[in-house]
């Protein structure tokens, strides 16, 4: 055969961007193995899906609480681990909340969310998640949703606290 003597000129042609359909063997709320947990969020992180990261890290959270029977001791447990999480990313290595485990296992769940709400100065859990976007766990609104287990004391403590947030934000 013989050759084409004509040749195609090399005009780029664009094409349409392939959408990229993906989706997941398994759902999120099914993963019960924390470091499998923690390999998705890096992965959603990385291709910028953060609600993937989102449902990931709520997930990992509840696995820190599951094997607790009161509502408040989950709660806690999941924030714990929350702020855990947060401060591992942060220090790009794992970084335990030590001092909180020691009072934890010293004083209670009670105890360690009333010296949190009673604090003058907000603690760096509460700090940390609210940078984050995560109000909904840090231990003050933990106080605020189970105020029959604190003290008034407490309870006026995490609502100011929570309160300098709307104060703070700016205006629409």
């Amino acid at each position: 055969m013989a050759k084409r003597s004509t040749k195609r000129a090399n005009v780029p042609v664009e094409k349409a961007p392939v959408a990229l359909k993906q989706t997941m063997t398994k759902p999120i709320s099914s993963y019960t193995d924390p470091e499998h947990l923690r390999t998705l969020m890096q992965n959603a992180k990385r291709m910028g899906r953060e609600d993937i990261w989102r449902q990931a890290f709520d997930q990992l959270c509840s696995l820190e609480g599951a094997t607790q029977t009161e509502p408040l001791d989950r709660a806690f447990y999941s924030t714990l681990a929350a702020y855990e999480q947060l401060l591992t990313q942060k220090n790009r290595r794992a970084t335990r909340a030590s001092r909180t485990r020691l009072k934890l296992k010293g004083k209670g769940v009670v105890a360690c969310l009333e010296d949190w709400a009673k604090s003058k100065e907000p603690p760096e859990s509460f700090e940390l998640l609210v940078a984050n976007g995560m109000v909904e766990m840090t231990g003050e609104q933990l106080v605020l949703t189970y105020p029959d287990k604190f003290t008034p004391e407490a309870v006026a403590g995490a609502t100011a606290r929570l309160a300098t947030l709307t104060t703070a934000a700016p205006e629409s």
